[in-house]
C-alpha cells in the first residue's frame, strides 16, 4: 500500500477537506478469547462510509475496506483486506503492547474515471485515473494496548518515602506503568502505624486511596495517550467489570463520587460495623 502520510495527485476521503459532506468512520475494539488452552486477540471492526461514489467502487469490487495493523512489540506491520463489519483473530503472540489499527479504503484496480459530486470544487470537474493500490479513504489510527496478564489495579499501586516534600504530604506519579504514592517522612510513618490497625486502617483508604483514585480517574480523563500505562489499563478492566464509567464531561464531584465507591469496602463499609 502507498504512504498515507506524503501529498496526492487525487482527492482522499478523510484527508483534510477534499471531500465537503461526506464521512469515512471506523469503529474498532478487542477482547481476549480463550479456546482450550489458547489465548487470542479477537478485533471487532465496523465501518460507517457515506460516499456513494466510493461506496459504489466497493459493491463492485473495485475497492475494499483495510486495516493496517501495527505492533511494535512483535515486529508485525499487516494489511488486512475486510469487509465492512467482521473480526480479525490473531493466535497469542502475535500482538502484545502498543498496537496500531489504521482504517482505510484502497482501490483493488486500476479506475479510469472516478467522480465524485460532493469534491471540494479546488479538484475541478475531471474524472481522475486511479491506480491499484491508491488509497480512497482513511481514518485516524487507532492505538490499543494488549495485554494477556489479568492486572489488577490494587497490585500496580505502590508508596515511596520522599524527602523532597513537607513531612505531612503526600502525591502521586501517574506518567509510569505503576502509580506511586509519595509521602513526606513524618506522613509515611503515620501511614505504616496505622495501616495494619483493623479499625482505624479504612480511614487512610478513605483519604489517601480515594485521592489516589481521584487523581487516576482525572488522569485518564485528560489524557488521551494514558492506556499506555499499565495501571490505567487495569482502572480501565476494574471499571468495566463494576459496569461503571468515566464521564467525559465529569466534574470534580463525579471523580469524587466514582473514587468513593472504588475504595467503599476497604473504607466505610468496614466503619459501619462500629456504629451502625
Amino acid at each position: 500500500m502507498k504512504s498515507i502520510i506524503k501529498a496526492f495527485p487525487y482527492p482522499i476521503l478523510g484527508r483534510g477537506d477534499d471531500y465537503l459532506d461526506s464521512e469515512f468512520q471506523s469503529t474498532l475494539d478487542y477482547k481476549i478469547e480463550v479456546e482450550g488452552e489458547v489465548e487470542y486477540v479477537v478485533l471487532n471492526y465496523n465501518f460507517l462510509l457515506s460516499n456513494d461514489e466510493i461506496s459504489k467502487l466497493l459493491s463492485e469490487k473495485k475497492a475494499t475496506y483495510a486495516i493496517d495493523v501495527e505492533c511494535s512489540d512483535t515486529f508485525l506491520r499487516k494489511v488486512y483486506h475486510v469487509e465492512a463489519q467482521g473480526k480479525i483473530k490473531f493466535e497469542a503472540g502475535r500482538l502484545y503492547g502498543k498496537v496500531i489499527f489504521a482504517p482505510f479504503i484502497f482501490a483493488r484496480e486500476n479506475i479510469d474515471d472516478f467522480q465524485s459530486e460532493d469534491l471540494n470544487e479546488e479538484f475541478g470537474q475531471e474524472p481522475f485515473s486511479l491506480n491499484t493500490g491508491d488509497i480512497l479513504a482513511i481514518d485516524d489510527p487507532q492505538v490499543r494496548y494488549v495485554d494477556f496478564e489479568k492486572l489488577r489495579f490494587e497490585s500496580l499501586v505502590t508508596v515511596e518515602t520522599s524527602l523532597e516534600i513537607p513531612d505531612e504530604i503526600y502525591q502521586f506519579k501517574l506518567a509510569e506503568d505503576v502509580i506511586t504514592i509519595l509521602m513526606g517522612k513524618k506522613f509515611r510513618g503515620v501511614w505504616e502505624f496505622y495501616r495494619t490497625e483493623r479499625d482505624k486502617a479504612p480511614m487512610l483508604a478513605m483519604s489517601v486511596y480515594k485521592d489516589c483514585i481521584q487523581a487516576a480517574l482525572e488522569f485518564m480523563l485528560k489524557n488521551d495517550d494514558a492506556e499506555q500505562y499499565k495501571w490505567a489499563r487495569a482502572l480501565n478492566l476494574k471499571l468495566e467489570t463494576l459496569g461503571v464509567h468515566i464521564k467525559e464531561d465529569g466534574d470534580f464531584n463525579d471523580l469524587c463520587t466514582l473514587s468513593q465507591q472504588l475504595v467503599a469496602k476497604h473504607g466505610v463499609q468496614r466503619l459501619f460495623k462500629y456504629v451502625i
